[in-house]
């Protein structure tokens, strides 16, 4: 009966787990801005799966777990800054005793177009100062990340500031689109990566500006 239990707890410990993290600024006047789009589509996933997200005692971060396809998903939302995010995530992992997981990351990008994805791995920080953070934290850039386009800003108006902004009337219709297509390409990663890479790249808006 022992050995029974220890073999049942030894396949929960083997199970695969994969960390989804969104990245944001958790501070109430940037609810709603651009930059907060990847904490915004986990907040949105979690919901789709009637998952509970709980901010931790330690103030670092929230999470909740759930199970998909024989895998363990863990969501983090970082509470400290975007700036340091890396904090949250590994407060998070020492917390949890977390040393061997997959992590997928879900990010703004100013350098793409609004509404296009790019879903890599082991690429450069691209500038983004959560990303820094989180290579910084990890040693590594070694992870899966689900990039959503903002497009650049007007030439007269300073990049800190945009990605700081609210979405501009046109876009923000566009935007409830862009959070059901990235849920969808969060559920494909996990049944299949390589088409999950190839429908992230084929999405396209045109003419939201």
């Amino acid at each position: 009966m022992l050995q029974k239990i220890l073999n049942q707890q030894r396949k929960v410990e083997n199970k695969p787990k994969t960390i989804l993290v969104g990245l944001w600024n958790p501070q109430p006047k940037y609810i709603n801005t651009r930059h907060n789009i990847g904490a915004d589509i986990l907040f949105s996933y979690s919901q789709k799966n009637n998952l509970k997200i709980d901010l931790d005692n330690s103030g670092q971060f929230q999470f909740g777990k759930f199970e998909i396809i024989n895998h363990e998903i863990l969501l983090v939302i970082p509470m400290t800054s975007m700036n340091n995010s890396g904090q949250g995530l590994k407060s998070f992992l020492i917390n949890e005793n977390i040393k061997d997981f997959n992590l997928l990351v879900i990010h703004d990008d100013i350098d793409l177009a609004f509404g296009r994805f790019r879903l890599k791995k082991g690429i450069s920080d691209g500038g983004h100062n959560g990303i820094k953070s989180l290579d910084s934290a990890l040693g590594t850039n070694d992870y899966w990340r689900l990039k959503i386009g903002l497009g650049r800003p007007p030439t007269s108006q300073d990049p800190a500031d945009y990605v700081l902004s609210k979405f501009n009337n046109d876009q923000t219709e566009e935007v409830e689109f862009i959070i059901e297509d990235s849920m969808e390409i969060i559920d494909l990663f996990f049944k299949d990566i390589e088409f999950a890479i190839k429908k992230a790249s084929e999405r396209r808006i045109i003419d939201v500006v």
